[in-house]
């Protein structure tokens, strides 16, 4: 039985992430290292600030302007017009206006429970048509892939492909999850309870794209008693491509977070780092993909936070 929304509007996929940090020089550093082309710019406020994109067809997919430290908000891309014109009519919404540094883009904006700006977008980027060979072919023992061609890897940044989810801590779980729902036509892969199921404290959401496969999931709310950053991902091509940006970012002086590791819930390869200021972010790749039909499941803390191989638990004391 499918979980397809019977609502509009419906999003597509994640689009950019939006933080406030004091030293954009730093943080430039860092994101470069990370593997993002960074351009500086003039932020909606008036601030300096910097413009990240990966190798997708989106202007940028992380945004820094500068201030006091603080997580602003996320877009989201729109499976059509009419769905950003269905945006617009919900209560809250701002009118149909046009995505700065983003020529022909259309957003509509509110601001959620939490505080944060949240963005529905639709002319951003078109995320999903035009992917690119990255990766390269793998031996294994069902299929040889690779013939005649020996392996040679060159060091440097894994260079980000595309923004994959974002994790966010919210105040009220259940009130943050039907208003994203509402306005977003989230689905739910798995509610995470902590000792008892009936005590859950948040869930994956994916986007409902029907019988078109997506990621396991594009959000994850945590109830938290307060708002935050939990995370942002990012992926990259292959396990060659986390394994390299891993020793770059290491040889580079920056701060891990927890990884080389395989999640359960989800399967990814993960690798989190910290930006100068305390946020995590994650390159990944070998995510699951799922569409409306496969059902909602109810799965214990431990579950969440455990892996299928690497370390059992981040080595810095950031929360994600």
């Amino acid at each position: 039985m499918t979980q397809t929304q019977t609502q509009s509007p419906k999003a597509e996929d994640i689009a950019y992430v939006r933080y406030q940090v004091p030293d954009l020089k730093a943080m430039r550093e860092f994101l470069i290292d990370f593997g993002f082309d960074v351009s500086e710019g003039v932020s909606e406020t008036g601030e300096r600030a910097l413009f990240s994109r990966g190798r997708d067809s989106s202007p940028y997919l992380h945004v820094s302007e500068l201030g006091n430290k603080k997580f602003l908000g996320m877009g989201f891309h729109m499976q059509s017009l009419e769905d950003l014109e269905a945006l617009a009519k919900l209560d809250g919404a701002s009118p149909i206006s046009d995505v700065p540094n983003a020529d022909g883009a259309k957003r509509v904006r509110f601001t959620d429970p939490n505080g944060f700006e949240v963005d529905g977008l639709y002319g951003f980027a078109a995320p999903r048509d035009d992917r690119e060979p990255l990766g390269r072919s793998y031996n294994n023992m069902a299929e040889r892939q690779r013939i005649g061609e020996a392996v040679k890897l060159k060091g440097g940044p894994a260079r980000v492909f595309r923004f994959g989810h974002l994790v966010a801590n919210v105040i009220d779980f259940r009130e943050s999850e039907a208003w994203y729902k509402a306005r977003f036509g989230f689905l739910t892969g798995h509610e995470i309870y902590r000792t008892e199921e009936t005590n859950v404290l948040g869930a994956f959401l994916r986007c409902d794209l029907g019988d078109r496969p997506t990621d396991h999931h594009t959000f994850f709310l945590v109830g938290m008693g307060k708002a935050g950053h939990g995370h942002a991902a990012f992926e990259v091509s292959d396990w060659d491509a986390v394994m390299l940006g891993h020793d770059y970012l290491r040889a580079r002086g920056h701060r891990p977070h927890w990884g080389i590791g395989k999640h359960k819930l989800g399967s990814q390869v993960f690798d989190y780092w910290l930006d100068p200021f305390d946020n995590v972010l994650e390159h990944f790749t070998d995510g699951d993909l799922f569409d409306a039909n496969e059902p909602p499941t109810l799965e214990p803390l431990d579950e969440l936070l455990g892996v299928q191989w690497g370390p059992s638990k981040p080595v810095s004391g950031v929360g994600m």
